[in-house]
């Protein structure tokens, strides 16, 4: 087994009581990269809310003083 996981690319002979850091960095980059994204949209769709309904205020009171 040690021959398949040397051959891999993912087993590092001189670490053999621990396991490798190579999979674990990829997980965490890959959790940060999506949390970050995820965060980022919400918080951009947020301001986006916030901004088409100040939009749409302005304009009903723009209409409204039209129609008078």
């Amino acid at each position: 087994m040690s021959r398949i996981l040397a051959s891999s690319g993912f087993y590092d002979e001189g670490l053999i009581d621990h396991r490798n850091t190579r999979p674990l960095a990829v997980a965490f980059a890959t959790i940060l990269v999506v949390w970050t994204l995820a965060f980022g949209l919400v918080s951009l769709s947020d301001r986006l809310h916030a901004q088409s309904a100040n939009l749409a205020g302005d304009c009903a009171r723009a209409f409204s003083t039209m129609m008078k």
